[in-house]
């Protein structure tokens, strides 16, 4: 998790990335979470242990908080399963597109091990399908498919293992040739606004806006449009 949020810090920063695309060196997982052996060696006699825990969560919450923050466009690229911090981590993503091979699940399943999810997953998944859904596939700890969950919203998108890779590499392609200012700016007034009074995030929308107008992507794009040609944006 450190180096996640290191390097998603250093990809949000390099003008020359223009979109991040997060994926597994395994072949058949994303990320199925936690090493649960860890929980193991807390001591639970001692007077301190909740704090330790709730420490190390609250680590764990700022990694994956920069993975949300990155100003770039990010998709998760899920080959395979992803459970419990693995569907967390995909979570914090702008895009999900997950292979349906028959095989792979996605799924919030701590409840199954009597604990919850800890790294966003009951805040994030309400925020993303529902509180209803979200709330009912936390405490059954459901596995769905990729079909499944792109039906309710967990996934944008289910693709079969033959072209998942052309799927990804095809929106990355899409999204590194779009104005990367704008996205920023669209990321951070939908996460700063969202939970906020209407007049309050309305403000944040003016001040982005403002920002996004003043760039050179907005220059260019106008003039394009403008002159009927297609833009070739900077990400500035």
């Amino acid at each position: 998790m450190d180096e996640l949020g290191a390097a998603f810090t250093e990809l949000g920063n390099d003008p020359e990335v223009r979109v991040v695309v997060l994926a597994s060196e395994y072949e058949k997982y994303f990320s199925v979470g936690a090493d649960l052996t860890q929980l193991g060696t807390i001591d639970r006699s001692s007077p301190d242990a909740a704090e330790q825990i709730a420490a190390f969560m609250k680590r764990a919450n700022e990694h994956y908080n920069t993975i949300e923050r990155c100003p770039k466009p990010v998709i998760a690229a899920i080959n395979g399963h992803a459970q419990g911090g693995g569907s967390e981590l995909a979570l914090c993503c702008d895009y999900r597109i997950m292979v349906e091979d028959g095989r792979s699940r996605i799924g919030q399943t701590e409840s199954s091990l009597g604990i919850i999810p800890g790294a966003g997953g009951t805040q994030r998944l309400p925020r993303l399908i529902g509180k209803a859904k979200a709330l009912r596939y936390m405490i059954e700890s459901t596995r769905l498919s990729a079909h499944e969950a792109a039906a309710v919203g967990w996934v944008d998108i289910a693709v079969a293992p033959i072209d998942f890779q052309a799927t990804v590499d095809g929106l990355a392609a899409k999204l590194a040739k779009s104005a990367t200012f704008a996205i920023a700016m669209i990321k951070d007034a939908v996460r700063q606004g969202f939970d906020l009074p209407l007049d309050e995030a309305l403000d944040i929308e003016r001040h982005n806006f403002a920002r996004a107008a003043l760039s050179t992507d907005a220059a260019i794009g106008i003039m394009s449009f403008l002159s009927k040609q297609e833009p070739e944006f900077t990400g500035s």
